[in-house]
Formats: C-alpha cells, sequence, structure tokens
C-alpha cells in the first residue's frame, strides 16, 4: 500500500467492517516514522469490495451477506501455491500475486459453508446426484478406467482427472459441473457453482470467466484453452461439461444455488 493511498485504505475498511462485517487484517502503517508498504494495494481493495457486493447482491443485500457468512477476517499470508483459502469467518489471500474476482467470490463461497459446518456442499452433492467413495474411485483407477494415474494427476491431455470419480477425493459429481481435476471435490464443487451463479451472463466482473469454463467444452482437442491456458481433449469432455444449448442455467447447480438463496431448501441440522 502506497503511503499516499492510507486515507483511502482506512476508509474502505472500516466500510467494509459496516457494511458486511469483514474485517481486513491490515499489515501496512507507520513503523516507528517508517512506512510499511504491506502486501496490499489499493486496487485490491476495490476488488475485494465489488466481489463482496456482488455475492451480497446475490444474497438479498448486506443483511443477508452477513447473516449468511456470520463476519470474516480477511488476510494476506504465505499459503503456498494457492490463490486463497478459507475457513469458517476466515479468509486469507496469497501474498505471492494477487487475486481476482472469482478468487474472492470463490473463497467467500467456503466461507460461507464453512460457516453453516461444511453442510451446503453436502447438500449440493445430494441434490445433484453425487456422492463420495474413495474406496470406489481407487477401484476405477487401478482397473484403468480413469482418465487420471493411479494415486495423481498425470497433467497431460485426457489425464487430469477430469472425469466423474477419477480424483484425490473420489468425488462422483452426479449432473454437469463447470469443470473438474484431480483436486475436485464437493466443497471446491460448492464454491465454483456460487461462483458460476453469480458470474454468468450477469456482465459483472465474473462473467468472462464464466463463460470461458463453458465454452472451452467447444474447443477442439488438443488445443490450449484461453482461461488456464491447459492443453487438453476439451470436445472428449464436452458429454462432462457442456451444459444444454451451452446454458448453465439449465444444470442441477445453477438450480440448487438458486434454490438456496430463495430459501427453498433446508440447510440439515
Amino acid at each position: 500500500m502506497e503511503q499516499a493511498d492510507y486515507p483511502y485504505a482506512q476508509t474502505k475498511l472500516a466500510q467494509l467492517k459496516a457494511d458486511y462485517q469483514v474485517d481486513i487484517l491490515a499489515d501496512w502503517g507507520d513503523d516507528g516514522g517508517n512506512w510499511r508498504p504491506g502486501s496490499w494495494i489499493k486496487a485490491e481493495l476495490d476488488r475485494l469490495e465489488n466481489a463482496i457486493c456482488l455475492m451480497a447482491g446475490v444474497m438479498g443485500g448486506n443483511e443477508g451477506f452477513v447473516r449468511n457468512l456470520g463476519g470474516v477476517t480477511v488476510r494476506k499470508a504465505d499459503i503456498g501455491h494457492h490463490a486463497g483459502e478459507a475457513l469458517s469467518h476466515r479468509v486469507s489471500f496469497s501474498t505471492k500475486r494477487t487475486f481476482s474476482a472469482w478468487t474472492v467470490v470463490h473463497e467467500f463461497g467456503h466461507a460461507w459453508d464453512a460457516n453453516h459446518g461444511w453442510r451446503l456442499s453436502r447438500l449440493l452433492e445430494k441434490y445433484t446426484g453425487g456422492f463420495t467413495s474413495p474406496p470406489l474411485s481407487l477401484l476405477k483407477r487401478l482397473l484403468r478406467l480413469s482418465d487420471s494415474g493411479v494415486f495423481n494427476s498425470e497433467k497431460k491431455p485426457g489425464r487430469y482427472g477430469r472425469r466423474a470419480g477419477c480424483n484425490q477425493a473420489g468425488y462422483f459429481y452426479g449432473d454437469r459441473p463447470s469443470g473438474s481435476n484431480w483436486n475436485f471435490n464437493r466443497v471446491e464443487d460448492f464454491a465454483e457453482s456460487v461462483a458460476m451463479y453469480i458470474g454468468w451472463e450477469r456482465g459483472n466482473d465474473l462473467s468472462d470467466h464464466a463463460h470461458k469454463r463453458i465454452t472451452r467444452y467447444q474447443l477442439q482437442n488438443l488445443v490450449e484453452d484461453p482461461l488456464f491456458h491447459v492443453i487438453d481433449n476439451w470436445t472428449d469432455y464436452a458429454s462432462c461439461f457442456y451444459p444444454e444449448n451451452g446454458d448453465y442455467t439449465k444444470t442441477k447447480r445453477w438450480q440448487f444455488v438458486d434454490d438456496l438463496l430463495n430459501g427453498k431448501l433446508k440447510i440439515p441440522g
């Protein structure tokens, strides 16, 4: 954070706290007469606020956001190769690189799930016809019925572990998600489904990312996708991920998030 941006930053922190019960752990400020810039920049505070505003918008406003997440503390930290991490009431972003609006909503989606004891992702799994079975997944991999290695992703075309049950968690994802890989599980599925719902065809900061997650399955095999710059057999995977007429609102995941936000689903106790 530049010293000249200090007043702006402090005002933004107070606003996030007042509007959304989001506390930012500032790592910038005066340090014995010397300015400590920390790891944040002004643009990231704006990006964070804008993404939270999008999330609050689908939750019926600020009160709905606070009710669903119960207050969140945000910090920057060394979290390895991850862009972000989240638990109940806590979100961390990497100090090694900046974060996107998609990452903000994804991680706050995790925090929402965690605030309800991770029951939302279990509810999504059931709603979409999925289940988790590590033994069945291992058997599938041992019998070479998986598009991955036995114990890891081979990270080459057709071997990223994208198909149902071909992941580390043994997650058989049911209806078509917007994507999957070796690290996919119901918790990641929920966070990605929330981000897809907020971004799909709404003309906001998440929309381009959401669109490219779907349209990559219209690419030919062995072509690099423009979103993650990965070469894969996209045509072959279209039957697993490309929704009816390319419309994500036709998926059970979109409907699940819509039902959840509109109070049509009972969250298990």
